[in-house]
């Protein structure tokens, strides 16, 4: 027994979710971090950092007016600044140190153009006037000279671009598969969920992350078999009492309809006690009427009325019931009644009990002359309409009550104060032989629909 499909496409959405959720949370993360990367190498690198763009500007001013390059890298605040001719000669300065102001070899232009001059960081520039050398304070700039051999730089770039992707890849199938897995024990969950409202009894393993939900599903399965237990037994008792006073009143109820029936007959209908003979043998069959319908509803709702299924042909149990009807109806001119058996419907053919049908016909019926004792009209008609098999029985009398027609269309019960034990068995009957029951709105028709099979369906429109 499996879950419904809608319950099991609204399990994949939220699985697909999850994995989506979680891939944007990835790609969310690595754009942040990117920005936040980004943002601290222009802070550091930017136009507040220290970079060679400076040096050129103070070497272009150098050359306009070497009191405007003065000026300028004061305002960068620079530690100091001179120019070394082709020799290594400082010819130019600014706030030049002492202990730095002295010719310089090759070798020491080379070590300080990379590292340090005595601990101050220093940038370089050159071009027609010489050397542009500026120190900046020490402790502000940090130097570090990185070299790489191409080859070893090729092998880092493709380590990169291989780890990168395989590293995505892989974390991608980790959340597949932890999702994967939770999608199983949500499932199963499911599945038992299913089972329980099919009225099945589940029993799950109460471990791993979802033991608490497990133990909740197999309480709530153990509650619910105990109180479908106490159901049953009480159904079970309920039927077996409506049997035995059933069977109980039987005999009792034969001896008052068999003396009923003998007074009446030796008085005559024209002396009083035997009119009052005649009014307990009818009520007596009322009575012996309503605890048959009793005990055919008790049987019906509880499946142990056995279903004697053949093949039965609805038009010829119509045309048996209407011509008992009008041979037992007591008075035929107050109820005009008539019959229309449309000609594919003859050919209508399904599995039901004939006796049952038979029986919820006549409800249907006695019903319209029960409520309606000044006489009304009747009428019923079977015919083919689209994908079923119709049969309406329409009356011009009172109608049937609002709650009855709710209890025909949508099965909800009347108050007690209603009596509804004909049309009841009738609703029972019809569907247990696979048909529908329900009332027009004004309640003057009952309507039986029998649905049609696709290749039944096809044989009766070929032939309209």
């Amino acid at each position: 027994i499996g879950v419904p499909d809608g319950f099991m496409k609204s399990l994949m959405r939220i699985y697909i979710r999850y994995i989506v959720t979680a891939l944007v949370l990835i790609v969310g993360f690595v754009a942040i971090q990117i920005l936040i990367l980004s943002g601290i190498t222009l802070k550091l690198y930017g136009n507040n950092g220290y970079t060679s763009l400076r040096i050129g500007t103070a070497y272009e001013l150098l050359k306009q007016e070497p009191q405007n390059a003065c000026d300028y890298l004061e305002e960068q605040g620079a530690a100091f600044a001179m120019l070394l001719d082709q020799n290594g000669n400082p010819y130019w300065s600014y706030e030049l140190p002492e202990e730095l102001n002295h010719p310089y070899s090759i070798s020491q232009v080379a070590s300080f153009s990379r590292w340090y001059l005595e601990d101050y960081p220093v940038s370089v520039w050159g071009g027609d006037l010489g050397l542009l050398v500026v120190g900046y304070p020490k402790g502000t700039v940090w130097n570090y000279y990185i070299h790489q051999d191409m080859k070893g730089l090729m092998g880092v770039l493709t380590y990169f671009m291989i780890s990168i992707p395989i590293t995505i890849t892989a974390a991608v199938l980790i959340l597949l598969v932890c999702g994967f897995r939770y999608y199983r024990k949500m499932r199963i969950l499911a599945d038992a969920i299913g089972q329980l409202a099919l009225g099945e009894s589940v029993h799950l393993p109460e471990s791993g992350t979802m033991r608490e939900i497990s133990s909740t599903i197999n309480q709530t399965s153990d509650r619910l078999s105990a109180q479908r237990d106490q159901l049953g037994q009480r159904d079970l008792a309920r039927a077996e009492w409506i049997r035995g006073v059933s069977h109980d009143i039987r005999t009792p109820l034969s001896l008052i309809l068999g003396y009923a029936d003998m007074i009446e007959h030796q008085l005559g209908p024209a002396d009083e006690l035997g009119k009052k003979a005649g009014l307990i043998r009818g009520q007596s069959l009322r009575i012996q009427k309503l605890i048959e319908d009793l005990n055919l509803t008790s049987r019906l709702e509880y499946r142990m009325q056995p279903l004697r299924l053949k093949e039965v042909c609805p038009a010829v149990v119509l045309r048996r019931v209407a011509a008992d009807f009008l041979n037992t109806l007591p008075r035929p001119e107050q109820y005009p009644f008539s019959i229309q058996i449309h000609p594919e419907f003859e050919r209508f053919c399904l599995q039901a009990d004939e006796e049952l049908l038979v029986r919820a016909f006549q409800n249907i019926l006695g019903n319209s002359i029960r409520h309606n004792p000044d006489g009304c009209r009747l009428s019923t008609e079977a015919f083919i309409l689209e994908n079923s098999a119709v049969i309406s029985f329409q009356d011009s009398g009172q109608g049937l009550p609002p709650t009855i027609c709710r209890y025909l269309n949508e099965g909800i019960l009347p108050g007690p104060d209603l009596h509804l034990m004909g049309l009841k068995i009738v609703r029972q009957i019809i569907e247990a032989s696979g048909g529908t029951v329900s009332s027009g709105h004004d309640g003057h028709e009952i309507r039986i629909c029998f649905p049609l099979s696709s290749a039944a369906s096809k044989a009766f429109s070929s032939t309209r």
